[in-house]
């Protein structure tokens, strides 16, 4: 999707409606998932003095996945529509609108924990793209910390597939489950979301972590994916 296309879909309507419709909806797993990254992201943030949560949409994981109250947090998201209700959700934070392929130099270095959640990493036109987005979380990573980013399991999609148990809204266009659809019931259109491999995605961060686990989620074509340690840059 284009910048221009993820504004036109992530409109105002799309941000009210949003964390009911995805968030905190008990169908297909999802409201399980978001459980499950709330308490990964409480964990994560008990000993950080700063959050950036890239792709903040509603702002609702900063909300809700602080276990840090003194955390210093910031929001960046492309959408104007999300950053309203991000603003609303988390008065004291600080929110960019901007998108998170350009270089921000302002965000360099500065943050002990760096997320990008709910998959906004598979909206983009390339792996090239995907893999310019994985070097500015590091950029903006400060040395030792972290990244938690969930990625799309591709060999997940196909399992569910071949069980018959693949949402029928999803469609995938590539039959390792690399590229798919998503389309919702007012007709909006998630085309061809990009699912490179888990070990391709882990690739991308180790050259810049002591560590990078990935953790699989239950019955969800998905994983945590936490990148420890961030090396100092050069070292």
């Amino acid at each position: 999707m284009t910048p221009d296309q993820v504004r036109a879909t992530y409109d105002e309507s799309y941000a009210r409606r949003y964390d009911a419709s995805f968030l905190l909806n008990p169908s297909h797993g999802f409201r399980d998932k978001t459980l499950l990254e709330l308490f990964l992201l409480r964990m994560l943030t008990l000993q950080a003095d700063s959050w950036l949560d890239v792709a903040c949409g509603t702002g609702f994981f900063l909300r809700h996945g602080r276990g840090n109250p003194s955390l210093r947090c910031t929001g960046l998201d492309l959408s104007p529509a999300m950053l309203v209700r991000a603003r609303e959700a988390n008065p004291e934070a600080r929110f960019i609108e901007g998108d998170f392929l350009a270089s921000h130099p302002e965000l360099e270095g500065r943050f002990a924990l760096t997320t990008c959640m709910w998959g906004a990493y598979g909206l983009q036109e390339s792996v090239e793209h995907i893999a310019r987005l994985v070097e500015n979380l590091v950029r903006w990573t400060c040395p030792g910390g972290t990244v938690f980013m969930p990625v799309f399991d591709p060999a997940g999609f196909v399992t569910l597939q071949a069980e018959g148990r693949l949402m029928k809204v999803v469609t995938l266009r590539a039959p390792d489950g690399t590229r798919w659809s998503y389309r919702e019931p007012d007709g909006k259109l998630h085309e061809d979301v990009l699912a490179p491999p888990l070990d391709v995605m882990r690739a991308m961060f180790e050259p810049a972590f002591d560590s990078v686990d990935l953790r699989p989620y239950p019955d969800t074509p998905m994983a945590a994916l936490i990148a420890r340690g961030r090396r100092v840059p050069g070292g």
